[in-house]
């Protein structure tokens, strides 16, 4: 019979091997996204935003969003979204089977009146109880339908708007009134090849611990998941972005079937290209509590869940991602715990117990410094140096108490979906 010990001994040792191979490999992402955002931000510019803004020529765009009932929050998003700059677009809101109290709310905040309207029905949705316009002069259409969940809603939204291109945001998202402006020219420029585009700005500079800890996981994520993910054609929304995508794109990949990510997963099925654009124009609040953070990372590893259940879990294109998200905070997890009983009780040499906790923590800071170094290189001066300093010191804690928190975090989101 084998020795235990020696069993333990040798799975620590494949999951410490395991943990630098994806260690390895994120330091690689790393450096290919900051080559690609170099590239990027020369190439990003708001010179043409004017000329973008008056040219006849520009396609329409069909800004969706979707709510039931009149939350603050939901009014607030409307409210934003019906101030953006553009020469010709429109709002599409869609009311998810609101009760009587919710949509007279609606009605009496955005003055909507009954509209009859012959919407396109390619995608399948629950019936439309009713159209609405405002009265006053706001560049809107209302939807009422029958209660059927947010993806059937956003297919109700394709159905009912207009023009060829459709809008869509993060609902946690900040973003600037010319977002449209800055995300409708990548799409020009390539027309043909091209099926979306996502904009996303680098993480704001945040004081605290917990900001700095948030800056530090949005950095990561948007060289990764935003530049270089794009350089592979393999880009999927992150938390915080704007996004443009071609009707007939969104349309021939049969909608949404699930939610936002399911359906990118979708259009990348058609090999066309999705691109990313590294400008100011949306992004993710600073969050000032690891509550905040917390939260944050939830709802990302959420969606991400969803998506890999979905159809990336199978596919060899997102197999790296689903090891980083969600094997390799598992084998961490498990491995530092047997480590640490393996060396209290005596079956595993200390040294072992260190090379783990390097595989682990070691490659955490090694992987959080050269975020910050590679990102300054690819965008010099867009931090303070002394606030680069305390970005440098904060990957210390974060990968000594900080990360071995997050995996739980990360399982748990996982799992929530």
């Amino acid at each position: 019979m084998a020795d235990p010990a020696m069993l333990l001994n040798l799975a620590l040792a494949l999951a410490a091997a395991f943990l630098l191979v994806l260690g390895a490999a994120g330091l690689f992402a790393l450096v290919k996204g900051a080559n690609e955002l170099r590239r990027l931000l020369r190439d990003t510019s708001s010179s043409y935003l004017s000329v973008l803004l008056k040219s006849p020529l520009v396609p329409g765009v069909s800004v969706l969003t979707v709510a039931r009932e009149a939350t603050p929050e939901a009014r607030s998003l409307v409210r934003r979204l019906l101030d953006v700059h553009y020469g010709k677009h429109e709002l599409v809101l869609v009311l998810d089977g609101p009760s009587d109290a919710a949509r007279s709310q609606w009605i009496d905040e955005l003055r909507l009146v009954p509209r009859e309207r012959t919407p396109g029905g390619e995608l399948p949705a629950q019936p439309v109880r009713a159209y609405y316009v405002s009265r006053d002069p706001l560049k809107l259409l209302v939807v009422e339908k029958e209660a059927g969940g947010d993806p059937d809603s956003y297919n109700a939204a394709i159905n009912a708007a207009q023009f060829p291109v459709l809008g869509l945001v993060d609902p946690r998202a900040e973003f600037v009134p010319e977002w449209l402006l800055w995300l409708i020219r990548p799409l020009l420029e390539n027309w043909d090849d091209t099926v979306a585009v996502c904009g996303l700005a680098a993480p704001a500079p945040a004081e605290g611990f917990a900001g700095r800890i948030g800056a530090l996981e949005s950095l990561r994520r948007w060289m990764v998941r935003g530049a270089a993910f794009a350089r592979w054609r393999r880009f999927v929304p992150m938390p915080g972005c704007c996004m443009l995508i071609k009707r007939e794109s969104a349309i021939a990949a049969g909608g949404f079937r699930r939610g936002l990510l399911e359906l990118f997963l979708d259009l990348h099925g058609g090999k066309r290209q999705i691109r990313f654009l590294p400008a100011p124009v949306s992004w993710t609040a600073a969050p000032a509590t690891l509550a905040d953070v917390r939260n944050q990372l939830r709802y990302d590893q959420a969606q991400l869940a969803a998506g890999l259940r979905y159809r990336a879990a199978g596919s060899r294109e997102f197999a790296g991602l689903f090891c980083m998200r969600v094997i390799r905070p598992v084998v961490e997890t498990l491995a530092l715990l047997a480590a640490a009983a393996g060396v209290a009780a005596g079956w595993v040499p200390p040294a072992l117990g260190v090379v783990v906790l390097l595989a682990s923590a070691g490659t955490g800071m090694v992987l959080s410094i050269a975020a910050v170094v590679l990102h300054e290189m690819a965008d010099p001066g867009s931090h303070e140096p002394r606030y680069l300093t305390r970005l440098f010191l904060t990957a210390i804690p974060e990968n000594l108490g900080y990360r071995q928190v997050r995996n739980l975090w990360l399982i748990a989101g996982f799992l929530s979906r």
